[in-house]
């Protein structure tokens, strides 16, 4: 029988090794992980989005977002504008520069996702899915209880 440190430690060496190959495919274009992940996400899900939203969707700290978002904006891929709400929030918008490698960026993701999945049928990575969802529930259940 499985126990948690068996779980950990597959989940930890999941998460390293594709962020390792993620980052590898991203350095011809000279962005890192962190950055890849703010274009992927932002590319997918909304060409535009509110810099705390990209805090919380992508559960990453405030100081590491505003780091890749600087780095971004010097590359030119996104600018950052003051919301017109709250000045002390900014508006983030992929250019141009960015829609031109989103799907090179996307490609790169998806590359990874293939590797994952060799040799796994449809109906074990439903399974896997459905499972992953339920641990995931669980601990966002929790995490709610206590905050």
């Amino acid at each position: 029988m499985s126990e948690i440190r068996d779980i950990w430690l597959h989940a930890h060496n999941m998460i390293r090794s594709a962020r390792q190959i993620i980052n590898r495919d991203l350095y011809p274009l000279g962005l890192s992980s962190a950055e890849g992940n703010i274009l992927l996400h932002m590319w997918t899900q909304g060409k535009e989005m509110g810099q705390e939203q990209l805090v919380d969707q992508l559960d990453i700290s405030k100081a590491a977002v505003s780091r890749a978002l600087d780095s971004l904006e010097r590359k030119g891929y996104i600018t950052r504008e003051p919301s017109p709400e709250d000045k002390r929030a900014h508006w983030i918008q992929l250019t141009s520069t960015a829609a031109e490698i989103g799907p090179r960026i996307e490609q790169i993701y998806n590359r990874v996702f293939t590797l994952a999945v060799q040799g796994i049928s449809h109906d074990e990575l439903d399974f896997f899915m459905r499972l992953f969802s339920r641990i995931s529930e669980n601990f966002a259940r929790e995490q709610a209880m206590n905050t």
